[in-house]
């Protein structure tokens, strides 16, 4: 791994010296699983190009977040150091434009998208570029990619259960301690080792974790490497409120989803906690915030889910809505507390169902310019969950979640045709 993190620094600074620039690229959030992801099928890519004598491609794992943010990601920097990976060999979001090496007609720039399959509105113009996406997540129906574009997407409890799958199919021999140790960690934290109470390991991520295991001939005892991974996960001390805050951050349909390592009613109770959500979301420009919190101990899980918002906002009121109305079978949700201060309301939701780690998030597709322009409401899928659908034509919407349709039924224009099928909520 260090062999080739050396090539792709230097090559970063070379890339005038190739003609091809192969960028694997992480999901936002940097999390373990991403991480981890980008580096092994940047390493798998990378012996592919030396066996095949390509001197003129660079191959380039990049951290898809800015470097300044990198220290909040605490399991990433104990796991990549516990295996001997110094830090000043990646490469962040930040210390290479995709967009000029794009605009660059005599270079040829190849996306990898692993861990994830959308793009952020300032990426989507390199949308045509992505040669391969690997993920866990169920497809987002609103982003159709050509026939010419590798998918690797199935629905398991972590990317880098299909990551290391490929490693194995493509070239097993690089499956060494230190990676099979490295794609272990991610499977473990992503499944909550294996735990049949979280629900999230399937038959897959059982059957690679044991080849790992065996090729790699790790005899260390799973429930103590994952406990040592969810300490540094949860090692906040240092961190600042907002540090905490961008920890694990996603943005879905321009709705911040704030994921923290401890319940969000615990991080409440911090000094001056509720005035640094406030203040996140007004440099965000955000009128909602997601916060998810969980707390695991052991093999048991406890989660909750905050939603902040201005006042009278009727998009907050609308996701609130559906989480009422979800909850049987997806949350168990259950109304602990409401705090209302002057410009702002926070609604607390203990979340009984901790098989499901996802919240429905409507994205108003509303073309500004015109009131019938197209619109739509999109649920993204949590792994595991029953399909939704919703079907829109003028202002009937038809759906098996009744507050899908009414939330349909109020952002359509009176001359609007919609349809659409999603099997999709956000994934958290």
């Amino acid at each position: 791994m260090e062999e080739f993190l050396n090539a792709s620094r230097i090559a970063s600074s070379q890339l005038t010296s190739y003609k091809t620039i192969r960028v694997i690229l992480g999901n936002p959030t940097c999390d373990l699983d991403s991480a981890i992801c980008t580096l092994v099928q940047g390493l798998l890519e990378y012996t592919d190009v030396k066996k095949q004598q390509l001197a003129n491609v660079a191959v380039i794992p990049v951290m898809n977040i800015p470097e300044k943010e990198f220290c909040v990601k605490t399991e990433v920097i104990y796991s990549l150091k516990s295996h001997g990976i110094p830090l000043s060999l990646l490469t962040f979001r930040d210390q290479i434009s995709l967009q000029n090496v794009h605009s660059n007609c005599n270079k040829k720039l190849e996306l990898i998208l692993v861990d994830h399959h959308t793009l952020s509105n300032e990426d989507i113009a390199l949308k045509s570029l992505v040669v391969t996406i690997i993920d866990h997540r169920p497809l987002d129906p609103t982003w159709l990619w050509p026939n010419n574009v590798l998918l690797n997407v199935e629905t398991v409890g972590s990317c880098a259960t299909l990551v290391a799958r490929n490693v194995l199919q493509n070239n097993p021999d690089i499956l060494d301690a230190q990676i099979s140790s490295l794609l272990r960690g991610p499977i473990l934290i992503d499944t909550y080792n294996m735990s049949d109470e979280a629900g999230r390991a399937t038959a897959t991520d059982v059957a690679i974790l044991n080849t790992l295991e065996q090729l790699g001939g790790l005899t260390s005892d799973r429930t103590e490497t994952f406990e040592k991974l969810m300490h540094a996960k949860t090692d906040i001390n240092e961190l600042t409120l907002e540090q905490l805050m961008i920890k694990d951050l996603k943005v879905t349909n321009g709705i911040p989803l704030v994921g923290f390592p401890l319940l969000v009613e615990n991080f409440l109770m911090r000094e001056n906690a509720e005035e640094v959500v406030e203040k996140f979301a007004n440099e965000r420009n955000c009128n909602v915030v997601v916060l998810i919190g969980q707390h695991v101990m052991k093999d048991r899980v406890s989660r909750d889910i905050v939603i902040y918002s201005t006042l009278c906002n009727q998009l907050a009121n609308d996701i609130i809505q559906a989480l009422a109305e979800s909850i049987q079978p997806f949350f168990n949700l259950e109304l602990i507390k409401k705090i209302e201060k002057e410009k702002f309301t926070l609604c607390l939701y203990r979340q009984g169902n901790v098989k499901w780690n996802a919240i429905p998030i409507p994205s108003l597709a509303i073309g500004m310019s015109h009131p019938s322009a197209l619109s739509r409401i999109i649920y993204r899928k949590v792994l595991f969950s029953p399909d939704v659908a919703v079907t829109v034509e003028g202002n009937v919407a038809t759906t098996g979640h009744p507050s899908l349709a009414r939330m349909s039924q109020r952002y359509v224009g009176s001359k609007c045709i919609v349809k659409t099928v999603h099997n999709c909520f956000s994934i958290l």
